[in-house]
């Protein structure tokens, strides 16, 4: 009997053991957050710009905390912000201009002549998204971990250079969003609401006579051989908001300590970073467009003059809908954005 005690007590004290070690084992399991991106990895946007903050999210969080990509897309570019929102996935990147009049107020980043430098307009966008709108919680469901604009955009053509408000009468132009099609129609222009896939077999046939777009895109859409004018409109014709977003209960599920940590990554910061690699990329496609011996010119100071008459509107528009969505005073935030925007910009020089 004393002995069969002493052998129960034994496997007492080892199951005793196993307990914590088994908790202990548990907790060193990194927390992993779900990404579902709709952007190729073979592309600069993840190569460059998505998987180096995702390396730096884990080094923050000394690898508590891991993003992996999706092999497969959850859902379609458009429905982005459902996906992270409902838990089809953790992450996701919602670009606010594909579903008009969701994000009103995010679409302050759409309006034209906001700024040049992408790597100094993109960390002002998010903070002074995050001062003036954040408390109206157009993303709910979701913790935005960074929201910022990119590369402003430009006018491309086939035939000819776009010199005076003249010249975008009748222009047949691929817009890529709602704010660029009534800045289009404001200007005189025929709007082609198109994905830029379907906009490029529509170069290639003539059917339309260009497209609004970044100078990058002219690379990375493959139209280096499709167009052969570029008007590079101050501050932007358009440009568009993207949104770095985690699920809001999975967000929650992440120590403080950690959620800190990721912060300190993301926010201004990734919006930088952002920034800056769509500087690089545009700088690449404008190497390419000078060896096809493009025309690229910057407007005039008569056709900026021009088309700041004939947008003003749309400034007024948006207000009105920035309003509507709570915001007190929607333009002293785009006089501040774009104040900001131009304060780092000169900065940087």
């Amino acid at each position: 009997m004393r002995i069969l005690s002493s052998a129960i007590g034994l496997v007492l004290a080892a199951a005793a053991a196993v307990v914590p070690l088994s908790a202990a084992a548990q907790a060193a399991q990194p927390i992993v957050l779900k990404y579902s991106s709709y952007h190729p990895q073979t592309i600069w946007f993840t190569s460059k710009g998505i998987n180096p903050w995702i390396a730096e999210v884990e080094k923050a969080t000394q690898g508590r905390v891991k993003i992996e990509t999706l092999p497969k897309t959850v859902g379609t570019p458009a429905s982005a912000f459902e996906v992270s929102r409902d838990g089809l996935a953790d992450m996701s990147i919602v670009i606010a201009g594909y579903t008009p009049g969701r994000f009103p107020l995010a679409e302050m980043g759409e309006l034209p002549f906001a700024g040049d430098d992408a790597s100094t307009m993109s960390p002002a966008f998010d903070r002074v998204y995050r001062k003036h709108f954040a408390k109206a919680e157009e993303f709910k469901g979701v913790e935005v971990l960074s929201i910022f604009t990119i590369s402003p955009g430009h006018i491309f053509t086939t035939k000819r250079q776009v010199k005076t408000m003249d010249d975008m009468k009748g222009l047949k132009l691929r817009s890529p969003g709602a704010t660029s099609t009534r800045s289009l129609t404001l200007m005189g222009a025929v709007p082609i609401l198109k994905s830029f896939t379907e906009a490029h077999e529509m170069l290639s046939t003539g059917a339309i006579d260009g497209s609004l777009m970044l100078k990058e895109t002219v690379k990375s859409g493959n139209a280096v051989d499709l167009l052969k004018y570029g008007t590079l409109v101050p501050g932007g014709v358009f440009n568009a908001v993207l949104a770095v977003v985690v699920n809001a209960d999975k967000w929650k599920a992440i120590p403080e300590a950690d959620r800190k940590a990721i912060m300190s990554v993301s926010g201004e910061a990734l919006a930088r970073h952002m920034g800056t690699a769509y500087v690089e990329a545009d700088k690449e496609a404008m190497g390419l467009m000078a060896q096809a011996k493009y025309v690229v010119e910057p407007a005039s100071p008569a056709l900026v003059s021009d088309m700041k008459k004939a947008l003003a509107p749309q400034e007024a528009e948006w207000v009105d809908r920035a309003k509507k969505k709570g915001a007190a005073d929607p333009m002293a935030a785009l006089a501040e954005f774009r104040q900001e925007s131009a304060k780092a910009g000169a900065a940087s020089r």
